[in-house]
């Protein structure tokens, strides 16, 4: 596969999930995206929780969704059906689930079979960064939910 045909694979993957999941089954109105490719400057949100999802096999890389504190807490409310203050335990899992959905919709449209996921890691911190250790291609789409901004990274090599 062509990388730039599979960005905009994985742009679509990401941005009919979203939009799907967040406006159907949690009840959230999610989008619409921006969506930028690694050369391209945008200033994200800033990022407080970041769900990690790592995908090896027919392609290398993974999954980010990063959020500030105060919608990465909405969000999780939402899915999860409880009512959260802080940023907790069930908010972390939540999150975690997030992103593993995401990194589901986009294995699904990749290679079904030839890609595997790792559990989910949440990151918590004020403004946090992920760096990578190898140069990898990046396709970032970035929400607005009545909760606050998001966005979902996906870096690969193919």
């Amino acid at each position: 596969m062509v990388i730039a045909n599979l960005a905009d694979v994985i742009r679509e993957a990401i941005d009919e999930t979203v939009v799907a999941f967040f406006t159907t089954d949690i009840g959230i109105k999610a989008g619409p995206s921006v969506s930028t490719t690694a050369d391209e400057t945008y200033v994200p949100p800033q990022a407080d929780v970041t769900a990690v999802i790592a995908f090896n096999g027919a392609m290398e890389g993974g999954v980010h969704v990063s959020a500030p504190f105060h919608c990465a807490v909405g969000l999780a409310a939402a899915f999860s059906g409880d009512e959260l203050e802080t940023f907790n335990n069930t908010a972390k899992d939540a999150i975690g689930e997030l992103a593993n959905i995401i990194a589901g919709a986009v294995k699904s449209r990749i290679c079904e079979d030839m890609i595997n996921l790792t559990p989910p890691q949440v990151i918590v911190g004020r403004d946090h960064q992920i760096g990578y250790t190898k140069p990898l291609g990046s396709t970032k789409c970035y929400f607005r939910t009545d909760n606050g901004p998001f966005f979902v990274e996906v870096f690969y090599r193919a």
